[in-house]
């Protein structure tokens, strides 16, 4: 397994252990409340979600804080739960 695949099924699983859909409509809603950057396409999202990309070190903060979660715990590994 390659790490863009791994960093998928971590964003996926991180997205259903909070609560919400994993659709790319839905992460690139939430994202987009959270983010005042450069924005990101529902194809980017999707291209994370399908395990084809990776999100860039800019925006890894944004969904690890949406999703209480540390960032690196996105890239390398499927615990790092922070405490609401």
């Amino acid at each position: 397994m390659n790490e863009k695949t791994e960093f998928s099924q971590r964003l996926r699983k991180t997205i259903e252990d909070a609560g919400y859909s994993v659709r790319p409509t839905v992460l690139e809603r939430e994202f987009h409340t959270r983010y005042w950057g450069r924005s990101v396409t529902v194809r980017v999202v999707r291209r994370w979600l399908r395990g084809e990309a990776i999100s860039s070190q800019e925006k890894l903060p944004v969904l690890a804080e949406w999703l209480k979660i540390e960032p690196h715990a996105l890239l390398w590994r499927a615990g790092g739960r922070v405490n609401p």
